[in-house]
């Protein structure tokens, strides 16, 4: 969480709260007491009305009100379906993600249109992935964003099993099943692995650097030529 992050997340903590004490930020936000004095002590500054007592804590004066998020009916629904997809379909990082999205949204709409979210009629009831999937993209998310090297041992459709050398460059829902788009060092050329038919996966230990061939970019446009010939 970096900065502005930060001062957001007070922002929301004082507004849900009547008086919050910088020890109670801290251990929510994962801060030192210190940091919170100064990040408050800066969003006094950049004009938020904080009102401090000593032995008390901070509130946020009456007169404070963050203009609602406008957001059309539509755009709402969409947000709301996505995030409660993303809980059923992904990992439990990106879930817990998805359910603060949901609340933060929620905490910034009018009142008039507070009560949409609960009204919706599109709805992902089932878990779509299991749990050692979702292990699975733990790691696969870590590489991806790290440029970590994979091994996997692989089973394809007639449950043939290969060991692989892979770099992986995106994570991709189809609806059924994730895949791992990658560049796998064995067959030199990009392939798709489904995480479900991964029997074991874990970082080598090394890194990989993209190049203008072997990077998401082309691999997208390979698909693309490949579902339009």
């Amino acid at each position: 969480m970096n900065r502005t992050e930060r001062l957001f997340q007070i922002v929301e903590i004082l507004r849900s709260r009547k008086v919050t004490t910088a020890a109670y930020l801290a251990q929510r936000l994962g801060l030192s007491v210190r940091t919170i004095y100064r990040h408050v002590n800066d969003l006094s500054l950049s004009g938020i009305p904080i009102i401090s007592e000593a032995g008390v804590g901070y509130w946020l004066d009456d007169s404070f009100d963050m203009p609602p998020l406008m957001f059309t009916e539509e755009e709402i629904l969409a947000l709301s379906f996505g995030a409660k997809l993303v809980q059923q379909t992904a990992d439990d990082f990106l879930a817990d993600a998805a359910s603060s999205l949901l609340k933060k949204v929620q905490a910034s709409l009018p009142a008039e249109k507070k009560k949409i979210i609960n009204q919706i009629t599109l709805h992902a009831p089932f878990a779509l992935i299991d749990k050692p999937q979702k292990k699975k993209m733990a790691v696969c998310r870590d590489a991806i964003d790290l440029q970590k090297v994979l091994a996997i041992k692989y089973s394809d459709a007639n449950e043939n099993y290969s060991e692989r050398i892979i770099w992986p460059l995106a994570l991709v829902f189809w609806g059924k099943a994730w895949t791992l788009a990658s560049w796998c060092e064995k067959r030199q050329d990009f392939r798709a692995f489904r995480l479900d038919r991964m029997q074991h996966i874990k970082a080598t230990g090394q890194l990989f650097q993209t190049t203008e061939s072997i990077c998401l970019q082309v691999f997208v446009d390979q698909q693309s030529s490949d579902s339009t010939c």
